[in-house]
């Protein structure tokens, strides 16, 4: 087990720093599926109030890491392949439909940083690193549809995709090498946005969203079974 102090809270941390916090023991496996949150346990680890942990906790139930129950309170929770195959469904329509539009100078400029950052990461081979960078170039694609509120609704859906991309990460190959794959995937979106190809920007997206999901349900439900 890794060493508690190198996740120690200042005092006046967030409930959004709590839940980050949170949410990373619950993608390194720390704190398993089912397994119920101690509150006392867990707020004198991180040096915080129970009021500011349960706090943490109400943000990471909007992202469904974890969920309330009766007698046990808040427990860890992991998706269901329905559930990750209705997330993936909604995040398709508002990929696809974001790269149907042509990026100002600026939006570009953002994305080519996005990608960047992304190929940075991949050199890193954190997976960690790489599911955050990923995660953030897809949100500059759907902030193509200049709407605050549909860019504000996919950030929630970030922290949804965390999980599941980060089981990807710790099951799957396809991170021992990102630079062969996640890499070169979003190369190839990004090329083809910057071109104005936007029928192949859509295809190549549908092809990358369409494959993670077929890779986290066959995780999934290897877990199931």
């Amino acid at each position: 087990m890794r060493d508690e102090a190198d996740i120690s809270l200042v005092r006046h941390s967030t409930a959004e720093v709590v839940a980050d916090t949170l949410m990373r023991l619950i993608v390194s496996g720390e704190l398993a599926s089912g397994v119920p949150l101690r509150e006392q346990r867990l707020a004198a680890r991180l040096g915080i109030s129970r009021n500011t942990l349960r706090e943490g906790f109400r943000l990471l139930e909007q992202s469904r890491l974890v969920r309330y129950e009766m007698h046990r309170g808040a427990v860890v929770s992991t998706p269901s392949t329905a559930e990750f195959a209705d997330l993936t469904r909604t995040r398709r329509h508002l990929e696809l439909l974001a790269v149907q539009q042509i990026p100002t100078a600026t939006e570009l400029d953002r994305i080519e940083l996005a990608l960047a950052e992304l190929a940075a990461a991949a050199v890193s081979r954190d997976p960690g690193t790489i599911v955050a960078k990923d995660l953030a170039l897809h949100q500059t694609i759907v902030d193509l549809l200049r709407s605050e509120r549909l860019s504000t609704f996919f950030t929630q859906i970030r922290k949804e995709l965390v999980f599941a991309f980060t089981v990807i990460s710790l099951t799957d190959r396809e991170y021992a090498r990102p630079e062969e794959t996640v890499l070169t995937q979003h190369r190839d979106i990004v090329d083809a946005i910057r071109d104005g190809r936007t029928h192949d920007a859509a295809a190549l997206l549908a092809a990358h969203i369409d494959e993670s999901l077929a890779r986290v349900q066959e995780i999934l439900e290897s877990d199931e079974t």
